[in-house]
């Protein structure tokens, strides 16, 4: 099933897809939901259906525990896990199991952005200072 959009693009933008669409022979829409479907994150389709309502939780947290919350980060043994396993998917020597366990452990540390960013923009709202990061593991 399709649904029917109007974008309007600065004309710069329409000519190159004119020109890209020329070269392909192809129809610029197809141009267009090839290049919005590649700039999704792949991650984005593995999202708990229960996620969302674990986010609006987050309305209901006091400030203690949503500074907390955006401070959080990944258990260090997970986030080694994934340091090895990132390293080893850049010099292509992951097992498939790895790569399970690679998109496993990235799924979990992309939701704990999301909860971080969820605490952030709710401190923000509220007025609050944001929290220092701090960059160490």
């Amino acid at each position: 099933m399709e649904t029917a959009i109007t974008v309007n693009f600065p004309k710069p933008v329409y000519q190159r897809l004119q020109r890209q669409a020329k070269v392909m022979k192809t129809p610029i829409s197809e141009i267009v939901v090839q290049t919005v479907k590649q700039s999704f994150p792949v991650w984005l389709d593995k999202i708990p259906p229960d996620f969302e309502n674990e986010l609006s939780r987050l309305d209901n947290l006091g400030i203690p525990q949503l500074q907390m919350l955006a401070k959080s980060k990944l258990p260090v043994a997970k986030q080694r896990k994934l340091d090895k396993f990132l390293q080893k998917n850049s010099e292509g020597t992951i097992t498939l199991n790895e790569l399970a366990e690679l998109d496993n452990v990235q799924l979990e540390a992309n939701l704990l952005m999301l909860k971080k960013a969820k605490a952030l923009a709710l401190l923000k709202s509220m007025g609050y200072p944001l929290p220092i990061s701090d960059n160490r593991r």
